[in-house]
Formats: structure tokens, C-alpha cells, sequence
């Protein structure tokens, strides 16, 4: 037993009966057994493994303890630790006094596959005057190793007559020939892997990934659709996040394609499959909406009709005056149609007003033309698509937001950033907080921004309470506020330019994606759009926009492998003053 810190490791040898080691001839020697060596079997067993291999009629050979083995027989024991490859105890080894590799880059992944697994690859080692076994090669197995408490390691011998000189070219020769496996190439390792029988939880600790990471793998992977279009891609390095988010899609075809083409496309990112991922995942949900909207109202006895079987006189009860869906519910003429705005539900609407005694608030027309009723079609389905791909930017977006105001530790710039915009909504009066702050909507969002539960934001005076009272956040919390005011009034209206175009929301929004921009958030093609003042075409292949810039390192907490890598913030210079009013 081992002591490693705060934890005891037990190394397991494999082993073999005394009885059977001992019925080959080979393998017993006349040599005398010391003594003490007895003694010590007798009270301890034996603690280092024999070195055995199997000959080519299956018969046990000793190549290292004949002396241990003899003790055994003399002790009475019944069998014996043994290892098919040489191995050397860890603290006999000694490092090399002038190793090549400054950072040695030793992560808790690679100590605990070690842990788990043993060391695999051998350390090259060399004998020097008065017994020195020092080390020429394997310098991040050997401290490695130790930190996962392992008492052995596999060794092969360093050539004898190698001079000082070649230890150095070995160092660079070794190191330029290892190459890691790709990210493709591993993933169809720990599939084979799990083909083969290997558990998932070993399978995660040998790669250093977490348990779920290899389940989503191997659930894609044994899928034959969902393998089929990951196979589609096969340029892109699927992430883990990516593959989990595709198993969502197993019935979804439509989808997985849709996905499938954003990452076969030339030079894809990860933020462009992320942006696919989410309009595909928005798209499903308001459908998964709609079918439930759709089932309540047939339960409740309502007719539901497509938008291309009512006449021309067809009005949303929106439309009428006088009338609200409840009054409208005993009106012959009453049917419900899929809201092509929202996408999510369905509206009521009067087949004939006129017919059943309504008044229209607002001007009908005569009868449409064939073209009329297609270029209205066309306009219906843009802004059906549009307002899904809005709706995935802003739980991108949020998500972003989420992230950013739970760090406690910024770059100075980044945090110096934040202050400016917070001081510019707070000073220069330019961002509508007074009018916006209250409200039960910026409320929920800003609970969502804090990490609250549902319970927690019912109580917006006690929201200060749930906040951490980390000094060093305040910056983050402070731009919450002002964050949850934005998002609040960034209303869907803000990316139409066709007769809906509301200039009151475009405006201010287009602001606060610039900001957000400045942060290093990487805009959406829709929220590109918006910040560019231009018009958003749904039908268009986009890809996510990437902001130019990079992101500085910021300082890092210690943290589990289960928890979600915190964004990293793009150094930003402090806000332009603005003198446009916000909605």
C-alpha cells in the first residue's frame, strides 16, 4: 500500500501459482536462497513481481526472481506476483540532471489514466558509476507516475556506450517523432474500445474525458443515421458538446442534414456547428410547442386549418374589434391557424367576419392573385425563419452573458471595460435603465444572468443576497443589470426590415451588439446583421460571424473535470459615447 497524498493506491500485479512456476526445471536454480529473504517472504510475501513470459509451448519462463521465486517455494506460498515486461521500482530511478523538456505539462487527466491503466510505454534508462539508474527518456511517465502513486515502471535499457551528446539528440529525436492522436482518431479509439468490451468509466479515465463524453460518442457512433451524418463531416473535429447535441436529433433528419452541411463546409468551426445546433434545436422546440398547442385545442374542441385553406377573408381575431378570443369562442366562423410569427402556437382566426357579424380594425382588400398569395407565402415562411434564427441567437447570446458575468477573474482590460459600459448606462443616461430596470421581464432575465433558481427570482429585492460576495465580480454583477435592461428591450422586431420594421428597437440593439462585439462576443449572422444595419436574409447560407481580435489569457481556477470552460474576454477599449437615444 501506497501513500499518494490523500489517497492510498494499491498496485495490483497480476499472479501465478508457485506450484506451476516451479514445475519447470528453468525456473528453479541451485543457487542458495538468503536467509533473510525467506524470513522477509514469510512475513511480507513477495513484493516485486517476477518478470515471466511465456514461451512458445505456453510454458511460464522466469526471467527475473529466480531467488524470489525460491523463497516462495521455501516460505510455503501459494503464488506470486508476476509481470510479462521488465519493470523497475519508481524510486530507484533517478531524473536525467539536464532534461530537454522544461514543462513538463503533467494534467490530472494523464496522471489518473496512469492510475488507472498503468504506464504502457517504457522509460529508457541508463546504469552509471556507483549504481545510478538514471533516466534519458520518459521523464513525464516518471513524475507522472508517482503523483498517481504507482510504485513501478516499465523500462527498456539506454545503450551503454551512449556519450552525454546522443542523450541530447535522443531528446530531440523522441520528442519530434511523437505525434497525439487526432480528434477524430481517438474518438474511433474509444468506440473500438467500448466495442471491445471496455467499460465506459475506464474508458474515461484512460483518455483523460469525462464519462458522459465518451456515452455521447459511443451512443452517435452506434447509431447508424446519427454515425451517417458525422460521417458527413468527416473533415470537422466533432467536439464532445457537438455529438451529445446530435443524438438529440436521431428523428429529425431535416436536421441532422442541416447540421451536416455547416460542418462540411470548407474551414468550419465549432462556433459555425454551434450556430447550426441551436437554429435546429430552436426549430424542433416550437414545433414540439405547436404539437402540444395543437393537441389542447382539439381537445377542446377546436378546428385547426392551414393558412392556405382559408379564404381570402380569413382575419385573426387580433384584428376585429371589439372581440377577444374568449368572446370569438362561440363564433361559427372560428378556426385556429399555426402563427407563422411565433411559430410555437396557434392563433385564432374568423373565416368570415363579415359573414358571422365582425368588424375589421384594420383594411382587408379584395380578393388576392394567385402571385399575391405566393409572395405572401414566401414573406410568411422568411419570417418564420428569421424569428427561429433570432431566437437561437439570443440563447447563444445569453449563454455567452451567463458565463461571462459568473467569472471572478478578468483580464484588468476586460474588467476595465465592463465599468465603462456600466458607468456609460448609469452617467450618460443614454440606455433607458430607469424606464426598463423594474420590469418583471428584466427581472427574470436578470435572474437567469445570476444563476437563480425560479424559487430565488420571484424576489427581486433579495437578489443581492444570492449574489456572490466576491468584491472582485462586482463589475460583472453591476453589467448584469445594464445587460438584463438590453436583452429586455433587443425584442424580436429588431432584425425586420420589411413593413415591420421597428427602428425604435433596431437601433439601441444594433448599439448593444456592438458592445457586445467589443467584449469578444462573436455575433450571430442575424445579430451581424442588426449591428451592420443591414437587411437579414433567412434563406442565405450564413456562417456565425467571428469578430476580429483575440482573447487574452486570463487567469485560471482550479475546478473539476465536469465543470463547463469559462469564456475567455476579448481586451476591449473603453465605449464610444453615443448620443442616439434607446428605446
Amino acid at each position: 500500500m501506497i501513500n499518494t497524498k490523500d489517497r492510498t493506491v494499491q498496485t495490483a500485479w497480476p499472479t501465478l501459482a508457485v506450484a506451476e512456476l516451479a514445475s519447470h526445471a528453468g525456473n528453479v536454480r541451485d543457487a542458495e536462497t538468503l536467509a533473510d529473504l525467506v524470513a522477509d517472504v514469510k512475513g511480507n510475501g513477495v513484493q516485486e513481481p517476477l518478470y515471466v513470459v511465456r514461451t512458445s509451448g505456453d510454458v511460464p519462463q522466469v526471467i527475473d526472481g529466480f531467488q524470489r521465486l525460491a523463497a516462495a517455494v521455501a516460505a510455503g506460498l501459494e503464488s506470486v506476483p508476476v509481470t510479462p515486461r521488465p519493470v523497475v521500482r519508481i524510486d530507484a530511478l533517478t531524473p536525467h540532471p539536464k532534461n530537454a523538456r522544461e514543462d513538463l505539462d503533467i494534467a490530472a487527466p494523464f496522471v489518473e489514466s496512469l492510475r488507472v491503466e498503468g504506464c504502457r510505454i517504457p522509460v529508457k534508462i541508463q546504469r552509471l558509476d556507483e549504481g545510478v539508474l538514471q533516466i534519458n527518456d520518459g521523464h513525464r511517465r516518471f513524475h507522472a507516475a508517482k503523483d498517481a502513486g504507482l510504485t513501478h515502471l516499465p523500462y527498456e535499457w539506454d545503450d551503454d556506450d551512449r556519450d552525454a551528446a546522443g542523450q541530447f539528440i535522443d531528446m530531440i529525436t523522441t520528442a519530434q517523432h511523437r505525434k497525439e492522436l487526432s480528434a477524430s482518431e481517438m474518438n474511433q479509439a474509444m468506440f473500438d474500445a467500448s466495442e471491445a468490451g471496455a467499460r465506459v468509466e475506464r474508458i474515461a479515465k484512460a483518455a483523460g474525458v469525462r464519462q458522459k463524453d465518451v456515452k455521447a460518442l459511443v451512443k452517435v457512433r452506434s447509431d447508424e443515421k446519427l454515425n451517417a451524418a458525422v460521417a458527413g463531416a468527416s473533415g470537422y473535429e466533432w467536439t464532445f458538446e457537438h455529438l451529445a447535441a446530435m443524438a438529440e436529433f436521431a428523428d429529425a433528419p431535416a436536421a441532422l442534414a442541416a447540421i451536416t452541411e455547416a460542418a462540411a463546409r470548407p474551414r468550419a468551426t465549432e462556433r459555425d456547428v454551434e450556430w447550426a445546433i441551436t437554429v435546429e434545436r430552436t426549430r424542433l422546440e416550437k414545433k414540439d410547442k405547436a404539437e402540444a398547442h395543437r393537441t389542447e385545442l382539439e381537445t377542446a374542441g377546436r378546428k385547426i386549418r392551414d393558412i392556405e385553406e382559408l379564404s381570402d377573408r380569413a382575419t385573426p381575431i387580433r384584428h376585429l374589434k371589439g372581440v377577444n378570443t374568449e368572446v370569438h369562442a362561440e363564433c361559427q366562423g372560428e378556426v385556429w391557424v399555426l402563427d407563422g410569427r411565433w411559430g410555437d402556437r396557434y392563433e385564432a382566426y374568423c373565416s368570415s367576419p363579415v359573414l358571422y357579424g365582425h368588424e375589421v380594425a384594420t383594411g382587408g382588400g379584395g380578393p388576392k392573385s394567385d402571385a399575391q398569395k405566393e409572395a405572401e407565402r414566401v414573406a410568411r415562411a422568411a419570417v418564420k425563419q428569421g424569428n427561429i434564427d433570432w431566437d437561437a441567437a439570443q440563447v447563444m447570446r445569453r449563454k455567452w452573458l451567463t458565463d461571462l458575468i459568473k467569472r471572478r477573474n478578468l483580464p484588468k482590460a476586460a474588467t476595465n471595460a465592463l465599468v465603462g459600459h456600466v458607468n456609460e448606462a448609469l452617467l450618460g443616461g443614454t440606455w433607458g435603465l430607469s424606464d426598463e430596470l423594474n420590469k418583471e421581464s428584466t427581472t427574470e432575465i436578470l435572474g437567469g444572468f445570476l444563476g437563480l433558481s425560479a424559487q430565488q427570482a420571484k424576489n427581486r429585492a433579495a437578489f443581492a443576497e444570492h449574489a456572490a460576495k466576491d468584491p472582485r465580480r462586482a463589475p460583472q454583477l453591476q453589467f448584469a443589470a445594464v445587460a438584463a435592461v438590453r436583452e429586455k428591450c433587443a425584442s424580436r422586431s429588431a432584425w425586420r426590415t420589411d413593413d415591420q420594421e421597428a427602428p425604435w428597437a433596431r437601433k439601441p440593439t444594433a448599439k448593444w451588439f456592438k458592445v457586445l462585439g467589443s467584449l469578444g462576443y462573436q455575433l450571430t449572422p442575424i445579430e451581424q446583421s442588426v449591428a451592420d444595419e443591414e437587411p437579414y436574409d433567412p434563406a442565405k447560407k450564413h456562417r456565425a460571424a467571428i469578430t476580429s481580435g483575440s482573447e487574452p489569457e486570463a487567469e485560471q481556477e482550479p475546478g473539476s473535470a465536469e465543470e463547463a470552460s469559462e469564456p475567455e474576454v476579448e481586451e476591449a477599449a473603453a465605449p464610444a459615447s453615443d448620443d442616439e437615444a434607446a428605446a
